[in-house]
C-alpha cells in the first residue's frame, strides 16, 4: 500500500522512490494523472538530476490532441515494495504518474485539502 495527500489545489500527490544511474534512490513528489496512460513523466531537470539516458523517442498525443515527440527513458522505481522498471517520458509540465503504473491497483482519493491518497495492490 502507498499513501499520499491531496494538496490545496486538489491534486492527488504521492512520493515515489526512483533510482538514478549511480544506484542512489531519490524520493520525488508526483501528481496522480488519470488522463495519462503511461508510467511516469518528469520535467527535464529531474531527468538530468537522475542521469537518465534516452532509450527511444515516442510520438505522443496530448490531452489537447497535439502530436508531439518525447524522449523515453527507463528507470527503476520502488513500487508497492518491489523494484520495477518503469517507462519515463520527458515533459515540460510537472512530475506525474499515470495509469500504466497504477494498473492492477485500487486508487482511493479523498478530494479535499489534506485528504488521503491510497494506492492498494490488487489481491
Amino acid at each position: 500500500m502507498m499513501t499520499g495527500r491531496v494538496n490545496w489545489q486538489l491534486d492527488a500527490t504521492i512520493n515515489i522512490d526512483i533510482q538514478d544511474t549511480k544506484g542512489n534512490f531519490h524520493n520525488l513528489p508526483c501528481t496522480v494523472d488519470t488522463g495519462f496512460d503511461g508510467d511516469i513523466a518528469f520535467p527535464s531537470g529531474v531527468i538530468q538530476r537522475l542521469g537518465l539516458v534516452p532509450s527511444d523517442i515516442l510520438d505522443v498525443i496530448l490531452a489537447d490532441s497535439a502530436l508531439v515527440s518525447m524522449p523515453k527513458y527507463n528507470a527503476n522505481v520502488l513500487w508497492q515494495e518491489r523494484l520495477i522498471e518503469a517507462e519515463v517520458l520527458q515533459t515540460n509540465g510537472e512530475s506525474v504518474i499515470g495509469m500504466s503504473l497504477l494498473e492492477n491497483s485500487t486508487l482511493t482519493i479523498q478530494v479535499w485539502d489534506g485528504g488521503e491518497v491510497l494506492i492498494e495492490e490488487r489481491p
